[in-house]
């Protein structure tokens, strides 16, 4: 009897784990992330970033830069109604636009 081949880890199934580090670098975990690695950016602060700029974002690019549905993308923006956004609706090249509008005067986040 011969023995059946045996699997050996590829690239695929092999993963490395980061291990964060604390300051002494004795190699105890921390659940401090790197300082020198900015937070992630999120789906809805992306959505949120455009909106709040001059130009504001169409339904088509909020949809193309998250991958969601229209539906999703018209769902979130009630969402950010319910939480308190301001949302603005103006016309741009024949598509809705939706701007955030500043809360207060000169309050430009």
């Amino acid at each position: 009897m011969t023995k059946p081949p045996t699997l050996k880890a590829g690239p695929k199934t092999e993963q490395k784990r980061l291990t964060l580090t604390n300051s002494e670098g004795n190699g105890a975990k921390s659940n401090r992330p790197a300082q020198n690695q900015p937070p992630p950016l999120t789906k809805s602060a992306t959505i949120i970033t455009a909106m709040s700029g001059t130009a504001g974002a169409t339904l088509g690019e909020i949809c193309s830069t998250t991958g969601w549905q229209p539906h999703s993308a018209r769902a979130f923006l009630s969402g950010l109604r319910k939480k308190g956004h301001n949302i603005l609706k103006t016309s741009r090249d024949d598509a809705t636009c939706y701007h955030i509008a500043p809360d207060k005067i000169g309050d430009q986040s």
